[in-house]
């Protein structure tokens, strides 16, 4: 049997190491030996080292210290600048710096409040200056910017803004934020815009021009801006994804309520396909493009309306009882351009009005036209103006004989059947179907105006009869204005025509082909015979 010692295998007979060709030699090491060993080493190794600071041992407990003190300093000092910050020192301060930006003087009322965590902001109250106010906001500013001096917005919020914006007749705004000194650089913005309950009025005194957004409410989260280089639109480096609603939003005479709409905006390139609003007491729809990157900017608006209400009818439109009914309307325009003009001289499109069975309150219009031959009390053009509802617009009609007879005269009118197509091109409106039939007659319209000028190129308004002739037709030309109304010609078989056959309608009257002033073939039918 062989025991083991130490290092060596022996031999317990002999005594002597077994050495025996082939054997495996087996090496153990007793464990208190290894153990041993170990523990000494350990303790020489912790000898020859430098001794370790206990704070080493733990290399984030000074930097959370580091943060808690920090912290606790933010805090005294924001709490310290909220209670002793002179209240007066800072509106002065705001107002001023609000005045330098805006370049009109601005006053605050009410108090001025700072905050410095978890992020600085401004609040302010009773804000006033020459042409708007505001009742409340806040700044949250962003806190690199403002340790080197500067305040860059992180987020705004105005509460109950008002802002009278005017253009004099030099195009001169009265407000104007924009900094000319400054570089590109220093004029982008990124930040936060909220709105709530705003006001908004426009004023263009060249063109006598006014339009209003009232009960604004607008979100923009992320609107990015870099002042646009020179030559380029001002809104070319605009981005910004926004959703709003109002309302009312008042252009002249037009009133449109109810508004909401969503719009993405990309590099100044603008988009927006639900527009949801009311006109006239009828629910619409609408989607525009809008390209500010190209220089000239370009336009493109589509809209329908399925069901106005002829009713809703402003009393500056059609004064008198009014008109019950309704009728379609749809429109698709692209132009292109910086400034109104522009825009009109380049309008491309269509316009669509269409309606059946409405009544006209307040006066006969047939049996007007069947005594118009002994009294010849109003013009053709001021009702193919009212009628129509063109590119002229119905407000022609304001302070016309057609306006004030309808406020005296008796009787309705029904109308069977009202279109107005239009195409334009170049920003010439041309009247390509523009017809009505009543019980009796029919009345038809030719135009070509030109909208950018405001002027009538050609136009004309006649009562024709089942061929399409003009039975009685009137000339207009001149501007929008003030226009020039030839006197209404008057076809010979009109002269001697019986009176029993002017009460059936002047579409009943023959004309030989030979006299036949050819005026109309469009898609509104002669009345129906009795």
């Amino acid at each position: 049997m062989t025991q083991t010692r130490g290092l060596h295998t022996v031999n317990p007979v002999a005594g002597t190491p077994a050495t025996a060709p082939g054997a495996r030699l087996t090496l153990s090491v007793p464990r208190w030996y290894t153990a041993d060993r170990s523990h000494s080493a350990i303790r020489r190794a912790n000898q020859r080292a430098p001794a370790m600071p206990p704070a080493s041992r733990h290399p984030f407990r000074i930097t959370a210290l580091l943060l808690c003190a920090l912290l606790v300093a933010v805090l005294l000092l924001a709490t310290a600048l909220t209670l002793f910050w002179p209240t007066v020192h800072l509106r002065s301060s705001l107002a001023d710096l609000a005045s330098d930006r805006l370049g009109v003087p601005v006053t605050i009322d009410g108090d001025a409040q700072v905050r410095l965590w978890p992020r600085p902001a401004l609040r302010i109250n009773d804000v006033s200056l020459d042409d708007g106010s505001l009742a409340a906001g806040r700044i949250s500013l962003r806190w690199l910017p403002l340790l080197r001096g500067q305040f860059v917005p992180a987020s705004v919020y105005l509460d109950t803004p008002v802002l009278n914006l005017v253009r004099d007749e030099n195009g001169v705004l009265n407000i104007d934020p924009r900094d000319d000194d400054a570089t590109p650089a220093q004029t982008a913005a990124v930040f936060d815009l909220h709105i709530r309950q705003g006001t908004l009025h426009w004023h263009d005194q060249a063109r006598d021009q006014r339009a209003s957004v009232t009960a604004l409410y607008l979100s923009l989260p992320a609107l990015r801006w870099r002042r646009a280089r020179d030559g380029d639109h001002p809104l070319s480096r605009l981005n910004l994804s926004a959703e709003a609603r109002a309302e009312t939003l008042h252009y002249n005479t037009l009133a449109l309520a109810d508004i909401s709409l969503g719009l993405s905006v990309r590099d100044g390139a603008l988009r927006s396909s639900d527009w949801q609003m009311s006109f006239l007491d009828s629910a619409g729809t609408a989607e525009a493009d809008m390209d500010f990157s190209s220089s000239p900017a370009s336009w493109a608006l589509a809209l329908q309306f399925d069901a106005l209400q002829a009713a809703a009818l402003p009393e500056a439109w059609l004064p008198g009882d009014g008109a019950t009914g309704s009728a379609a309307l749809t429109l698709s325009l692209t132009s292109q351009g910086n400034e109104t003009d522009a825009i009109l001289r380049h309008l491309d499109g269509a316009i669509r009005l269409s309606g059946r069975d409405m009544v006209l309150h307040g006066m006969d219009l047939d049996q007007e036209l069947a005594r118009f031959q002994r009294t010849q009390r109003f013009s053709l053009v001021d009702a193919g103006a009212f009628i129509f509802a063109g590119p002229i617009g119905l407000a022609a009609t304001k302070g016309s004989e057609f306006a004030r007879l309808l406020d005296r005269a008796d009787g309705d009118t029904r109308i069977t059947h009202l279109l107005s197509d239009w195409t334009v091109e170049d920003g010439v409106a041309h009247a390509r179907d523009v017809a009505m039939a009543t019980e009796r007659n029919r009345i038809a319209l030719r135009a070509d105006l030109d909208l950018s000028a405001r002027s009538i190129q050609d136009a004309a308004v006649a009562v024709i009869n089942q061929d399409g002739c003009a039975v009685i037709q009137q000339r207009i030309r001149g501007s929008f204005d003030a226009p020039d109304i030839d006197e209404p010609a008057i076809v010979d078989a009109l002269l001697g025509a019986p009176l029993a056959l002017l009460q059936r309608g002047l579409d009943a009257l023959s004309i030989k082909r030979e006299d036949c002033d050819s005026f109309y073939n469009g898609e509104v039918s002669p009345p129906a015979d009795d």
